[in-house]
């Protein structure tokens, strides 16, 4: 058996083999890239230092990871994007196609959602920027973020991205937690691949206990069974009235000094429920998900209206902004100058309709705000002149004396 220094020693010399097969050697002797004078040497750094990516694929086999990245990018997908100007935001009709709708060949909640999952289980974004003959965006195109190369050269430090095999012109990379030195960003998934390969075998084991464990169900035990034949007789003829069709109900009957007894699990325990409620829970702790929305309940933790209320305003500023910064800085690099891009997240912070018409009533008698403001803010138009005349009758018949 090798030992943990041989394993790593092989770790390594894998690695670097693997970039040995695919380079040849540069002017001063230097591995390099037969495409181009640029060295993908780091891919090695990365794989000594754990940052091999986790198959995403694998990972969204588990509920609570998938139900993770599904919060996210329909939080994120639900979300209007703006063009702000300094202090001002610009109308939609005046705002860039590039912040309106960034690829015209997909919706705009799908381009967020692809932009958001491939920060989530990547933790890299590629925007590919398609420019027309005059220099015209035509479209900012979301690419796969496993189909991408990164290489770098040596001697400028300067960076090629490549795909589909090709150099690419214009790439806007955005990486979810920046690692010094590396090339490629790290998210969540590849953060904590060990812990999510764990709760992928746990997942297989206890899905394959009842016919893959070797576990039997029962034992046939009786003291005429002395031999290894006797017993692998006596097995087959048991397990072939198992499966006889005329005995659809398995019904068995037992001769001589026979006994069968039953080898029962608690459902529970065959199902390894405790390790995986710890599982959700610690990948809603992974990807920065309140408990409540991941739909499991946390032992000794009352949820009620208003703390559910305050995990919601939690994630949106903890867990959700992180990958719409991302996206806003992308899209701000595009923007005409001056112009920023930024996500409209006053829906998910705001309290329910109770809450806001209250916080509305306060602030117009305070005077913070305006009633057209307090109307904006939901979406509504400001007051014409004919609704100002109908609200001020109503506010003076409930306002009259009672006879």
């Amino acid at each position: 058996m090798n030992t943990p220094l041989e394993a790593i020693s092989h770790r390594v010399r894998s690695a670097f083999e693997t970039i040995e097969a695919r380079a040849v050697a540069g002017d001063d002797g230097t591995l390099v890239d037969p495409r181009a004078d640029y060295v993908p040497l780091r891919v090695a750094t990365e794989r000594m230092y754990g940052y091999e990516p986790a198959a995403a694929a694998d990972a969204l086999g588990l509920i609570p990871v998938f139900r993770a990245l599904q919060i996210i990018s329909t939080a994120a997908g639900q979300l209007t994007i703006e063009q702000h100007r300094g202090q001002k935001v610009l109308p939609v009709e005046s705002t860039a196609s590039v912040i309106r709708r960034p690829d015209p060949t997909t919706t705009r909640t799908q381009w967020i959602q692809e932009a958001v999952l491939s920060l989530a289980t990547d933790g890299n974004l590629f925007l590919r920027v398609v420019r027309g003959k005059t220099g015209d965006i035509l479209r900012v195109q979301v690419l796969p973020p496993r189909e991408v190369t990164i290489s770098e050269n040596p001697k400028t430090g300067h960076i090629t991205y490549w795909y589909a095999g090709q150099e690419q012109a214009e790439i806007l990379h955005q990486k979810f937690m920046p690692i010094p030195g590396a090339s490629r960003g790290l998210g969540p998934i590849q953060a904590a691949r060990q812990e999510i390969a764990g709760a992928i075998e746990v997942r297989d084991f206890s899905t394959n206990w009842f016919n893959k464990s070797g576990q039997p169900s029962g034992l046939l035990t009786g003291p005429s069974i002395k031999t290894a034949a006797e017993s692998q007789a006596t097995m087959k003829a048991w397990n072939m009235a198992a499966q006889d069709p005329d005995n659809p109900s398995r019904v068995r009957v037992l001769g001589g000094d026979l006994t069968y007894t039953p080898l029962l699990l608690n459902p529970e325990d065959a199902q390894w429920l405790d390790v995986r409620k710890f599982t959700v829970t610690d990948i809603a702790r992974l990807f920065g998900i309140p408990s409540a929305l991941m739909l499991v309940s946390l032992d000794g933790n009352s949820l009620t209206y208003s703390n559910v209320e305050q995990e919601w305003v939690a994630f949106t500023r903890f867990t959700l902004i992180e990958y719409l910064r991302k996206i806003e800085e992308a899209l701000s690099e595009l923007a005409p100058m001056g112009a920023k891009a930024r996500f409209n997240i006053e829906a998910l912070l705001r309290g329910d309709t109770a809450a806001r018409y209250a916080s509305y009533a306060l602030g117009i008698s305070s005077g913070f705000i305006t009633p057209d403001e307090a109307r904006h803010r939901e979406g509504l138009e400001p007051l014409t002149d004919s609704q100002i005349d109908q609200l001020q009758k109503v506010g003076k018949a409930s306002n009259a004396p009672e006879n």
